[in-house]
């Protein structure tokens, strides 16, 4: 004797499932959808993306770098709360190149003494960016 009856609805239902799922499978359509920019499609604009970008830092080291790696190295400054996703999507946006790697470091602040008193700069961020051997961002 069954409780309720409760082995029969199991029984029932998942016939009534596996049917449906037959139904689902056949009605599958593909969708072939355009090639469009990666960094667009993750949801970065070009407004965003000149949000996380500040500037370039045009050193020595980056093109010493580039001749000792054989790759060319750019860096940036970049706001307090960037990381290296959201400056790779953002070189992508700005420069239209696929960045390799992304280091985004912390300068520390500067520290002045004046007047007996020590009084530090701002903190600022840096974003080294690593292209691949044939691409190339001009800057200025």
């Amino acid at each position: 004797m069954a409780i309720l009856n409760l082995k029969k609805n199991k029984v029932a239902s998942e016939k009534v499932a596996k049917k449906t799922v037959k139904a689902v499978k056949a009605t599958k359509v593909s969708v072939v959808k355009p090639k469009t920019n990666m960094a667009v499609g993750l949801g970065l604009s070009h407004v965003d993306a000149s949000s996380i970008i500040v500037r370039p830092r045009i050193t020595e080291k980056p093109a010493i770098l580039s001749e000792k790696q054989g790759r060319m190295v750019c860096v940036f400054e970049v706001t307090k709360k960037a990381n290296a996703r959201n400056v790779s999507l953002a070189v992508q946006v700005l420069y239209k190149v696929v960045p390799v790697k992304v280091a985004v470091l912390r300068v520390p602040p500067k520290k002045s003494f004046v007047r007996g008193h020590i009084s530090y700069g701002k903190t600022a961020y840096k974003a080294y960016v690593y292209l691949q051997a044939g691409d190339k961002i001009e800057l200025a």
